[in-house]
């Protein structure tokens, strides 16, 4: 309220203001005035907000706690969304930057009674912060930790704003991180049989693979997850998921194998030999449901009202054909993306299968990756998806994840922290306001920069051609032409020339623009090196000097919101 008007607004505790019966109070939480109001937290829904006025009292407060006395964020969540949706404040990426704050002399508003539950135990989109990964880029680049995690620092306040929290307490992840060291040596036979007749997992590190037909593994892992849930009594479920990638593949003892349904769908698998050649296999998805199962009736038996964690992912991502889920297993299905239609199609048909096998669903997507940090918008096919789930059985969302690249990519995390909050959010709407609030007098502009990266995105997923960074990340790059790139800018510059008094504007016009610069510098790296590894030339001096020209232009722009560059260059980029 002070950057909005300039006026310093007291604070003061329900005592200091007792007396004051006709002054304007904003009241924010539970107290005994807002009580008098006939408002309390606790009388909300999980993570609720209630905003009212009655004369000149203004209350915002929100379900801050569960009946277990689990800390919630409603009060949050209740000024976040007023400050929004009555006082047109925006937070449309981290920094001051990405803060849209409307100058008036006088704050005021009109008759408010209104209140609102998320209907989503848990909208998590992950933040990706400081890691191993990201050293390895800062290393690359010259940059240190300290201003990384400096700049990083302003994230976290974008997340609240934007309601992403949970009234859940979970765990799904990989879960088998120490059992190699646990129970290699006692007992081997609870692990992978590998193509040679080998069990040893020695190289498989915290990611080894376990023989999920034996009963004495499930039985210890069931005593495990006993023991944790003991141990915590507000975790509502803990994960039976298995480790993720190594360097071991899945066991292919008799009674694993036995356990696959050959009218499953065919999946590929790495490091078996299939009749003497790696190749097709059915789905695996069977094999580890009935893992799941199995585990879930004995700690079903102590827990009931507990829920177990569990992958629906790799080559166990089809729906089953055979079995059926035990009703206290949470599946998170990893699925989604939008530079392949047949691709994205087929996430929603497993999705529908997994629906109708399990009372419970949440989506554990690894979407937000989508087209490496290129500019690209898919925000409304994004938005389709959410709400479909959302209406299909979807209760909890786990994102992988928010990379930071807000110049290229914000539009898709903003829109998405909207309709996870509300999934009935008007997109068009949001989209419309985002540039809007954003760029003022430039908004038509900025959409019709939006519109055409739309376009492409959508022109490319059409093609059904593109596989992934790690199989042909050239076709994807070379549809951002130098005649493509231009318009894009040229729209941008337009944006430009209407909100020349704008300052701010201005500035963000900027940083989008920071897009397009990598976009074609990225694009001149990407099939300079696939024409390289190709054998399309032998020459390495082009590629070198594409990949030091991008190296410069992630120097040049330092640590920003706009791309995040040490991500980017640990990948390859």
């Amino acid at each position: 309220m002070k950057k909005m008007s300039g006026a310093e607004v007291p604070i003061r505790n329900e005592k200091q203001v007792s007396g004051e019966k006709s002054a304007a109070l904003v009241l924010v939480g539970d107290s005994g005035l807002a009580a008098d109001m006939g408002l309390r937290g606790k009388d909300l829904g999980l993570e609720g907000i209630r905003i009212k006025t009655d004369g000149h009292r203004l209350a915002i407060l929100g379900c801050d706690a569960r009946p277990d006395g689990f800390g919630l964020r409603g009060t949050l969540y209740a000024a976040s969304t007023f400050l929004e949706k009555h006082l047109g404040v925006r937070w449309l990426w981290p920094g001051e930057l990405g803060e849209v704050v409307p100058q008036r002399k006088t704050i005021e508003v009109g008759a408010i009674d209104e209140s609102f539950t998320p209907p989503l135990r848990q909208r998590h989109i992950r933040n990706v912060g400081y890691n191993e990964r990201v050293q390895g880029g800062l290393d690359k680049l010259g940059f240190t930790k300290e201003a990384f995690l400096a700049k990083q620092s302003e994230a976290e306040n974008w997340f609240r704003h934007q309601r992403i929290g949970a009234s859940m307490k979970l765990n799904y992840g990989h879960a088998y991180g120490k059992m190699w060291e646990r129970f290699g040596q006692d007992h081997p036979e609870w692990f992978a049989l590998q193509p040679r007749g080998s069990r040893d997992q020695t190289k498989g590190g915290d990611r080894a693979r376990l023989c999920k037909s034996n009963p004495a593994l499930i039985a210890q892992i069931a005593a495990d997850v006993c023991e944790k849930m003991a141990a915590s009594p507000m975790l509502e479920s803990v994960s039976i998921s298995p480790n993720d990638g190594g360097r071991m593949t899945f066991c292919f003892c008799p009674t694993c194998k036995a356990y696959d349904a050959p009218e499953a769908e065919k999946v590929k698998l790495r490091g078996w030999a299939v009749d003497g050649a790696e190749g097709d296999w059915p789905s695996l998805t069977e094999r580890h449901l009935t893992f799941y199962d199995r585990i879930a009736q004995i700690v079903g038996k102590k827990y009931p009202d507990r829920f177990l964690g569990a992958y629906a992912y790799s080559v166990y991502r089809t729906a089953p054909v055979r079995t059926a889920v035990e009703p206290n297993i949470i599946i998170g299905f990893v699925g989604f993306g939008y530079l392949n239609d047949e691709a994205r199609q087929k996430s929603r048909e497993m999705w529908d299968g997994w629906r109708k096998a399990a009372k419970y669903l949440f989506l554990r997507p690894n979407l937000l990756g989508t087209g490496e940090g290129m500019p690209v918008v898919y925000a409304r096919k994004l938005a389709e998806d959410v709400r479909h789930c959302a209406a299909t059985g979807m209760i909890v969302t786990d994102f992988d994840c928010c990379y930071q690249h807000w110049a290229t990519t914000g539009l898709q995390y903003y829109v998405l922290a909207k309709v996870l909050w509300d999934p009935k959010t008007d997109v068009d709407a949001v989209m419309d306001d985002y540039c809007r609030s954003g760029f003022g007098n430039a908004a038509e502009p900025v959409k019709r920069y939006f519109a055409a990266l739309e376009k492409l995105t959508n022109d490319v997923a059409a093609t059904n051609e593109y596989e992934g960074r790690k199989s042909n990340p050239d076709f994807f790059v070379k549809h951002y032409t130098d005649e493509f790139l231009s318009r894009c800018q040229g729209f941008l510059d337009d944006g430009k020339r209407l909100a020349t008094d704008d300052s701010m504007a201005l500035k963000r016009l900027a940083f989008l623009g920071i897009a397009i610069k990598f976009a074609r510098l990225n694009r001149n790296a990407v099939v300079a090196r696939a024409a390289l590894r190709s054998g399309e030339t032998k020459d390495p001096k082009p590629s070198a000097e594409a990949a030091a020209a991008r190296d410069a232009f992630y120097k040049e722009i330092g640590l920003t919101w706009a791309i995040n560059s040490p991500y980017l260059k640990f990948y390859g980029f």
